[in-house]
């Protein structure tokens, strides 16, 4: 079976890199394509035409950023080596790609690893971009690209079927197909191209057209890519998913046990930045004490080079926030700068983000602290210039999981004074000012604190949404750096986000000016939680106020039930009240009546004495015999005694009905005032009044019953009055009888 780093190695699983090619000096340059890149307004969406791919070449970005960042960090000797550690950085995703869709995954690793190797003439006339890509070229001589890899996946439906169309058609055409690759997704320039491919200038020229013609007839125009443009369509079409874990770090340069400046022992290695290793450490002068322990890889071999080396210590020195990394100590070990800080317990933000957003609330809690640190560094002068995810650190005072987390800023490698001209930056998270200066835009606007403040606010929209993030497609960083010169990140889009737009806008304006300064940014980070706040506001609001609209609806049930009782009650006085003033006028009309049946007897009885004596009148002047008259008056005074009789026994009933009914009017004004005293019990008991008005219903109901026997009553005896009279008149008039004849 054949090695796959030997030669005769299979390509693709089949094939596999020459090692001859790579047998020269060792020249260690990638760093990772998350590394800072060094260096020293109005929306632009138009595309760039592929004329500019045919200029000569231009050095790009990376010699600029070169030349620009060395003679402010470092003597003029280190320069090759900021080049190679720092500057060529995120050459190594480009160049993996570049071999993973030709080599096999194990022939990937050892091509990478001889890259390594490479010698790399910083100068030729070539740029080191363009001899990287000829070796990798090399590397996989024979091999044709494999169009069964998984290319640009984010690319679904018709238009990802376009992209595999125009891979296919320009697959046969291997001088065309490589020079699309390396021109539009590596971003190599006509120079560039004319010289990894090995080909003159007039067959590159004559290649583009090729690319063009074809582009233009499969895909749609506009074609719907990332910017709109039919460069960012064959981007798309040649970029491969980002690496999973990028280029591996270089190894620490001392062993755990390294006792360094006699008195920290190095105990656990935490990671390498791009010029330095980060060591937790055992203060051996102050047992249990543990440190965070930075040293440079780079030997200080003169006095400038070691002041270069205190440049970061001295800027760390200048500001003084619970969020920026603090320093404690500082030193030389074997030649190497060193410096102590507060070890924190914790994870980077990125490492948070693993686990999903942040919420707003928790956004709030992390990124206020680092805009006032921010504005800390800048009110001494100082620009940070590499905020992202994998600089702010979360600590956890207590070390406890689910403590509250005090945001710390890290890495001030590439910290500038506002008078250097230095200029850093992830690309990612570059401002368009920064972006624009190392794609050497014309005219470029001040680089300024606002550069720091757009990346804060580029990390806090990538903290609460994610899916956000824009990656660097097929690792052409120069095409990335170009794009953020002239058009910005959108906001945040998930729906509970979306309030937060014109803030982001203004956060991650186009022009320095329009942007908040830190401190603005910190008052302004208030609406992250507005929502909440608001709703606290309505909760607390609810809370005091659904108190008293109960105490105010208790007052108001109260006092309608008040009205209602005092209306109950004035209603059943009035009902009371003519109840009385019914019975009174029963009792009266009972009254009147007796009276006038009393007075009509006693008329009758003056009207029988009358009859008497006129009886007794004619009695005297009658001629009847004294036994006639006798036996005559004995009759009258018979009928008379029963007459009166009668009408004495009517009399006693009728006095015996009204004392009745006195006593029933009596017995009334009682119950009257029964009621009266119910009432005001009713006034203390108005929970039972409902069951105390059925009650006086019930009496009121037997008050009418009683009355209407009183009137049936009334009613017989006006029969009885009536018979009586009917009885008088019948009684026959005495009629005189004669004398008897007197005996002879």
């Amino acid at each position: 079976m054949t090695h796959p780093c030997r030669p005769g190695a299979p390509c693709q699983r089949t094939a596999s890199a020459s090692e001859g090619a790579f047998t020269h000096r060792r020249a260690r340059f990638p760093s990772g394509r998350d590394g800072p890149l060094l260096a020293g307004g109005v929306p632009m969406r138009a595309p760039r035409s592929l004329a500019l791919l045919r200029r000569p070449d231009t050095r790009g970005s990376i010699a600029f950023a070169a030349l620009s960042v060395a003679p402010d960090l470092a003597p003029q000797s280190t320069i090759h080596t900021i080049v190679a550690d720092q500057a060529l950085g995120h050459h190594w995703e480009g160049l993996r790609q570049f071999l993973a869709i030709r080599l096999a995954p194990a022939a990937v690793t050892c091509a990478l690893d001889a890259l390594q190797a490479y010698p790399l003439e910083s100068e030729a006339e070539v740029s080191v971009r363009a001899q990287l890509y000829r070796a990798a070229r090399q590397a996989a001589a024979g091999c044709r690209p494999s169009l069964e890899r998984s290319w640009w996946s984010a690319r679904l439906g018709s238009y990802g079927e376009k992209l595999a169309t125009l891979r296919r058609e320009l697959w046969a055409d291997e001088l065309a197909f490589d020079a699309a690759e390396l021109a539009f997704a590596r971003r190599l320039d006509a120079g560039e191209l004319a010289y990894v491919l090995d080909a003159s200038h007039v067959a590159v020229e004559s290649a583009f057209e090729r690319i063009e013609g074809l582009a233009k007839r499969v895909l749609p125009s506009p074609p719907p890519s990332h910017d709109g443009t039919l460069d960012g369509a064959l981007l798309e079409a040649f970029a491969l998913e980002p690496s999973a874990h990028g280029r591996p770090r270089p190894e620490p340069l001392f062993p755990i046990g390294t006792i360094v400046g006699g008195r920290y022992e190095l105990r656990a290695h935490l990671g390498s930045g791009a010029f330095a290793d980060v060591y937790e450490a055992a203060d051996r002068d102050v047992p249990g004490h543990e440190v965070a322990l930075k040293i440079f890889r780079a030997q200080a071999d003169d006095e400038a080079t070691r002041e270069a080396s205190l440049r970061e210590l001295r800027l760390i020195a200048s500001v003084t926030h619970p969020s920026v990394v603090q320093f404690k100590d500082h030193g030389w070990h074997t030649g190497r700068f060193y410096f102590v800080m507060p070890l924190h317990r914790g994870e980077t933000l990125r490492e948070r983000l693993t686990r999903g957003p942040l919420s707003r609330v928790e956004a709030r809690r992390i990124f206020e602290p680092l805009a006032r640190a921010l504005a800390a560094l800048h009110r001494v002068g100082v620009r940070h210039q590499d905020v992202k995810p994998e600089n702010v650190f979360l600590a956890r005072p207590d070390g406890r999981e689910g403590a509250e987390v005090l945001p710390v800023l890290l890495d001030l490698g590439v910290a500038a004074k506002d008078a250097e001209n230095v200029l850093a930056g992830t690309p990612s998270y570059l401002a368009p000012e920064v972006a624009a200066r190392f794609a050497r835009e014309p005219d470029p606007p001040s680089i300024t604190a606002k550069a720091d403040v757009f990346a804060l606010a580029l990390t806090l929209r990538n903290a609460l949404a994610p899916e956000q993030e824009e990656p660097v497609l097929a690792g052409a960083i120069d095409a990335f750096v170009r794009h953020r010169s002239r058009q910005v990140p959108a906001p945040p889009r998930a729906r509970d986000l979306r309030y937060l737009e014109p803030q982001f806008q203004r956060w991650l304006h186009l022009a320095p000016d329009e942007r908040p300064s830190a401190e603005e940014l910190a008052e302004q980070l208030v609406a992250l939680t507005r929502p909440e706040e608001r709703r606290a506001k309505r909760v607390n609001v609810l809370r005091w106020v659904l108190p008293l609209a109960a105490v105010f609806a208790a007052a108001v049930f109260v006092l309608h039930r008040e009205n209602e009782l005092q209306r109950l009650e004035a209603a059943q006085a009035r009902e009371l009240a003519s109840i009385e003033r019914l019975r009174a006028t029963e009792a009266s009309e009972r009254a009147a009546q007796v009276r006038a049946d009393l007075v009509a007897s006693l008329e009758r009885r003056r009207a029988l004495e009358a009859d008497v004596a006129r009886l007794e009148d004619e009695y005297g002047a009658s001629r009847l015999t004294r036994q006639e008259l006798a036996s005559k008056l004995a009759r009258a005074e018979s009928q008379l005694g029963v007459v009166v009789a009668d009408a004495s026994q009517q009399a006693t009933q009728l006095e015996t009905q009204l004392r009745q009914l006195r006593g029933e009017r009596d017995q009334a004004r009682a119950a009257l005032a029964d009621r009266h005293e119910d009432v005001e019990a009713e006034q203390e008991r108005a929970s039972h009044l409902q069951n105390r008005v059925e009650e006086l219903v019930a009496e009121i109901e037997e008050a009418r019953s009683s009355s209407a026997d009183a009137r049936a009553r009334v009613d017989a005896l006006e029969h009885a009055i009536a018979a009586l009279r009917l009885s008088l008149p019948e009684m026959d008039p005495v009629e005189a009888e004669a004398p008897a004849a007197p005996a002879p």
